[in-house]
């Protein structure tokens, strides 16, 4: 049995938060690897302003080179439709029954679960890990479970277990001020990239072509 983390997101584009989130996970808990694994068609995100799938996997599959653990998943992109985490799960415990799976999401996408696509069951598919975000605590994502999965048991004060046997962990990671609209703003500004974004996936960016500038608009003249 492999222990495998999940850590889903649009990745439009790939940034330094995705990639320390991925890595300290797999440090703290223990995890065989994490597999970074963009959404074909995010649900929750409009597609004006998103970079076709194939560029934000090749930006990933360039990302995660040379780092131990953390792998590039295309596998949302072999399926037809919105990107639902309750299909992935569901797919991938159909895949692979044996090794046992960490979905992996920040606090403040943990806070919406319920509202999502059949968010309620996801608990009953796998562990989560939640990474706490600024201004979100431990007790608010416990309070959270606790009253939107009835008979959450509390083992410990980052640490829940829900009805279904998984369990839920509180992950305090680095503080990293970087999100992908900034990234988005800076290229097209023709700013620095440095440090933001992996190396490899910086060099990409830096040559652009047509598909980024109709996704996140054109970039200012030389």
């Amino acid at each position: 049995m492999s222990r495998i983390g999940i850590l889903g997101g649009s990745f439009n584009p790939i940034h330094a938060g995705h990639m320390r989130m991925a890595v300290e996970m797999r440090e703290q808990l223990s995890l065989a690897r994490v597999l970074l694994m963009p959404a074909a068609q995010p649900p929750h995100k409009p597609g004006d302003g998103m970079l076709p799938f194939a560029h934000r996997l090749r930006l990933v599959e360039l990302a995660v080179r040379g780092v131990p653990g953390v792998t590039a998943s295309g596998m949302e992109g072999l399926r037809p439709g919105p990107s639902y985490t309750v299909d992935t799960l569901t797919a991938l415990r159909g895949k692979k029954p044996g090794d046992e799976f960490t979905f992996i999401l920040g606090s403040e996408s943990f806070l919406a679960l319920p509202g999502w696509r059949r968010g309620v069951e996801i608990p009953g598919l796998c562990h989560l890990a939640v990474a706490l975000r600024k201004g979100v605590d431990e007790e608010r994502i416990v309070d959270h479970a606790e009253a939107n999965w009835p008979g959450c048991e509390r083992l410990d004060h980052d640490f829940l277990r829900f009805p279904s046997g998984n369990t839920l962990r509180i992950v305090p990671l680095p503080v990293f001020e970087v999100c992908a609209t900034d990234v988005r703003e800076r290229w097209r500004q023709r700013r620095c990239l440095a440090m933001l974004v992996p190396p490899a996936a910086e060099e990409i960016l830096e040559r652009g072509g047509t598909a980024y500038e109709q996704a996140w608009g054109h970039r200012v003249a030389v």
